[in-house]
C-alpha cells in the first residue's frame, strides 16, 4: 500500500477491515449498524440497564425514523423484543432474544479472529503507539 498521504492509508486500512467485517456479517442477513445495535444491548442489558429506542438514537447517530425502521427489521428477523414501559406506553424497552443473544456470542468470536489478524502484523509496542496515534487522531477530528 503505497499512499502520498496519511489520509489515504487510513482510508484504505479502514475499507480492508469493512470488507471483512461485511463478509462475516453476510452469512447473518444483518449490516454492521444493526448488529452495532445488538451488541450495544446486550452490553447494557448485561449492566442491568434498560435500552429504548432513544439510546439507540444516541449511541448510533442515526435519526429516529432510520432507528425505528431497523428495529423493525430487528424485530422480524427474531433478533430483539419490544416491550411498552410501565410508566409510559410510548417508550418501549428492547431486549435480545435468544438469537440475538447467540449472534453477539458469534461476533464477539469473528471479532477476536479480526483483532487477532490486526494484532499479528505488530508487536506490542506498536499496536500501543498505533492506538494512541489513533486516538490522538480522533480526538483533533472531533
Amino acid at each position: 500500500m503505497e499512499h502520498k498521504r496519511l489520509f489515504g492509508a487510513i482510508s484504505s486500512v479502514h475499507r480492508a477491515l469493512i470488507r471483512q467485517n461485511d463478509f462475516n456479517l453476510a452469512g447473518h442477513g444483518i449490516s454492521a449498524v444493526q448488529l452495532h445495535t445488538l451488541v450495544f444491548i446486550h452490553i447494557k442489558s448485561k449492566e442491568g440497564k434498560k435500552v429504548c429506542q432513544r439510546d439507540v438514537e444516541r449511541e448510533t447517530g442515526l435519526r429516529p425514523s432510520s432507528v425505528s425502521a431497523m428495529l423493525v427489521n430487528l424485530e422480524r428477523a427474531d433478533f430483539i423484543t419490544r416491550a411498552s414501559s410501565e410508566e409510559d406506553a410510548r417508550t418501549k424497552y428492547l431486549a435480545l432474544t435468544d438469537a440475538g443473544i447467540e449472534l453477539c456470542k458469534k461476533n464477539k468470536e469473528l471479532m477476536d479472529k479480526c483483532d487477532a489478524k490486526v494484532c499479528a502484523a505488530l508487536t506490542e509496542e506498536e499496536q500501543e503507539t498505533l492506538k494512541n496515534l489513533l486516538q490522538k487522531i480522533q480526538n483533533s477530528l472531533e
